[in-house]
């Protein structure tokens, strides 16, 4: 499943040479909300994302304290991350530039740019003639690290975020990583790299090792600490975290040079907002899979849920809630759920954000998410986002 949802990435970003967007106007900036059918269950009024596929009313589950209020679409904008609660960091095709090639194809050019929810204004926050993708903020909101593949070859930026929100035109950019600073031949996997701290990124590379990068520069390769399967790892203290081809979550002591195995039976794992935990994907049989919680030290806290695959998974940043897609034999069952941790009670909201293309993000206040779906039109990708707020 995991090696599926990277080959869809690759596809969106092939099809990306075809797409021509429209949104409410020529910029696209007028939020353009879904068709939606508001009904009660429980005294609260939920609002659904109408879809292709009947909605069973049945199918949704609310609490007192978790519930839907509503689904707001963005017709011709892939969102990537928030800034604050209303500034989002999109990509755009910029379609008044020629193609350029990318991945041995002729592709358009995706800008980065701030888009602001309750005005609808975009602001493009670095060069247009350079072609980024999939950027993450760090944690406290003051860098962006984003692939540049312009260069017919992909390369990683971090970029001030801090002067852009200040009121500077453009973003700096303070760090490169290439084979001209990193070692000749080494593949870096950007599409995978996570901030371990506000100052720091962890990228897996090619050579089953890892590779740290502060914004000073300072670039570490950590080599032959394991074949990762997943080609995702996470640092905490002294230890990086990664999942084998044995399908173990493993972890690797960087000073004793030392691996241990934390779980077995691992397809996937997230890290807590809090650096204490994991939300781990344990296979539990051919056709099944659970979502579970584990200490750093693998001992089992609670099982979340039961399903045929389970994948999407996203942290609050409070900690309090788990949004995760599964996948059913029972299309009803199918879709994008949230999960409260205090009393794990469970929120479905749809079965449209099965085919999400990036990722789940949460807003700084927990009370949103941001999911990108591509849709495929007359060979053209249409990008549209989604914002989903909560009671």
């Amino acid at each position: 499943m995991h090696k599926r949802i990277r080959i869809g990435y690759a596809s969106c970003i092939l099809l990306v040479t075809a797409v021509t967007l429209f949104g409410c106007n020529a910029q696209g900036k007028e939020p353009i909300n879904t068709k939606r059918e508001v009904i009660t269950r429980d005294d609260q009024k939920i609002t659904l994302l109408k879809s292709n596929d009947t909605q069973k009313k049945e199918q949704i589950e609310t609490s007192n304290s978790l519930s839907l209020e509503k689904i707001d679409k963005y017709k011709g904008l892939r969102g990537e991350d928030w800034i604050d609660k209303d500034i989002l960091l999109v990509t755009k095709v910029n379609t008044q530039l020629e193609p350029i090639p990318v991945f041995d194809a002729m592709e358009n050019i995706r800008n980065l740019y701030l888009y602001n929810l309750k005005t609808g204004e975009e602001k493009s926050i670095f060069d247009e003639s350079q072609y980024l993708w999939m950027p993450i903020i760090s944690p406290d909101k003051k860098y962006i690290f984003v692939q540049n593949l312009t260069s017919g070859k992909s390369e990683g930026l971090i970029i001030n975020l801090k002067d852009i929100l200040e009121g500077y035109t453009l973003g700096e950019q303070v760090v490169t990583i290439s084979e001209e600073n990193t070692e000749k031949g080494l593949h870096l996997s950007y599409n995978n790299a996570k901030w371990i701290s506000n100052e720091e990124l962890i990228v897996p590379t090619s050579n089953n090792g890892v590779c740290l990068i502060n914004v000073n520069s300072n670039i570490v390769l950590i080599n032959d600490i394991g074949s990762m399967q997943t080609d995702t790892a996470v640092k905490v203290g002294n230890k990086i975290y990664y999942i084998s081809v044995e399908r173990n979550l493993m972890s690797y002591d960087v000073d004793k040079k030392q691996n241990d195995i934390i779980k077995e039976n691992v397809l996937n794992f997230e890290l807590s907002p809090e650096h204490d935990m994991f939300a781990i994907e344990k296979k539990l049989s051919e056709n099944e899979s659970a979502l579970v919680l584990i200490n750093l030290d693998g001992t089992e806290k609670t099982t979340l849920a039961e399903a045929k695959m389970i994948f999407g998974i996203s942290w609050s940043p409070d900690q309090s809630k788990l949004a995760y897609i599964q996948t059913s034999e029972v299309e009803t069952q199918s879709g994008l759920y949230i999960t409260k941790l205090e009393d794990n009670t469970s929120l479905y909201v749809s079965s449209d954000f099965v085919g999400v293309d990036n990722w789940l993000r949460w807003n700084p206040t927990s009370t949103q998410i941001l999911a990108s779906i591509g849709e495929v039109k007359d060979m053209k990708l249409i990008d549209n986002s989604y914002v989903i707020s909560l009671k």
